[in-house]
């Protein structure tokens, strides 16, 4: 069997995607970190010609971590110039496969646990970028660090900008300021980029993209994309070399 199977652990979830033929997707798979057994159980049957994992947690390993065919991606491995040693590989996965699919220069917003900003210009070099505390983050910490305030959910539609008790004054609180503030940063790279694409990823995201965040598209699977053109070169040499 020639399909392909990439995995990406992220800080909340384990994702997977079995490739067929030319970067086509034909399974998806998305579990919480106590949910591994889980995904493992489904494809232990499966035989893979290839494996790639791309990891934040370095602690947490599969039952593909040690195979032959297997790839460990690391940051160092993203032919993107100038990415700095503590970056997270997905997120520079995620630049990467962006400019390949929708060209450079790119703007990321990878909306997770954290929200990540990473710019890369025509030439494929690292820009710059920005780190904040995810949407679900910003809620939990003011519930946890505060004695009274409640623990409230995230809206699903922009909510008012001024509300009128406690609950709907954190959500409004939040969601306009949030939203505001990644505004900033989009206006900010269009002013130097003006034909620069931005790209909305992440579990968040289509959240952000109904309350009104201006991007140019929305695509979930970035990280894979990146896996995807990071390995191909890798692929054709390997089974070149098992031939």
């Amino acid at each position: 069997m020639n399909n392909y199977l990439a995995i990406a652990i992220g800080n909340t979830r384990i994702k997977a995607v079995i490739f067929g033929g030319d970067r086509q997707i034909i399974e998806e798979y998305a579990y919480t970190h106590d949910q591994l057994p889980i995904l493992e159980t489904k494809l232990t049957d499966r035989d893979f010609a290839d494996i790639a994992i791309a990891s934040v947690v370095p602690d947490l390993l599969t039952i593909w971590h040690n195979l032959p065919q297997t790839q460990i991606i690391k940051t160092s491995d993203v032919p993107l110039h100038g990415l700095y040693a503590t970056m997270g590989c997905d997120r520079a996965l995620a630049a990467y496969g962006a400019g390949e699919i929708y060209g450079y220069p790119v703007l990321v917003i990878d909306a997770g646990t954290a929200i990540t900003l990473t710019g890369i210009d025509a030439d494929k070099a690292l820009l710059g970028g920005a780190i904040v505390a995810g949407l679900r983050s910003q809620f939990w910490s003011l519930y946890q660090n505060t004695a009274a305030l409640p623990d409230v959910h995230i809206p699903e539609t922009l909510p008012n900008r001024w509300g009128m008790d406690t609950p709907s004054s954190i959500q409004a609180g939040i969601a306009h300021i949030f939203l505001s503030g990644l505004q900033a940063y989009i206006t900010d790279w269009r002013s130097q980029f003006p034909h620069g694409r931005v790209i909305l990823t992440g579990g968040d995201g289509d959240r952000l993209k109904s309350w009104g965040l201006r991007v140019d598209a929305i695509d979930p699977l970035l990280v894979f994309w990146g896996i995807w053109h990071c390995c191909r070169k890798t692929i054709a040499i390997a089974k070149c070399t098992r031939t």
